[in-house]
């Protein structure tokens, strides 16, 4: 069994991995606890951008429904000022 002391910014992470031998080939049997942490960071950025995505879109709406409001609003100032 190898044991390994690594930090990784100020996580002090103990690994330690199992070795199988398997025809002579090495092949590990545990993930490195790095690859575990990238993991759930990688699944918690792509949540966090669709949560963006999702707000960009309804900035979006939201700006065309403004800018639909303000031409109509226009156009009955034009109106009101026609008639004057």
């Amino acid at each position: 069994m190898l044991t390994e002391k690594v930090t990784y910014d100020n996580v002090m992470i103990e690994s330690s991995e199992r070795v199988i031998e398997d025809k002579g080939n090495a092949v590990a049997s545990e993930h490195d606890p790095l690859v575990l942490i990238l993991q759930e960071q990688l699944a918690t950025q792509k949540a966090e951008q669709e949560l963006l995505r999702e707000d960009v879109k309804n900035l979006t709406e939201s700006q065309h429904h403004v800018i639909q409001k303000q031409e109509e609003m226009n156009s009955k100032l034009d109106a009101i000022l026609a008639f004057m």
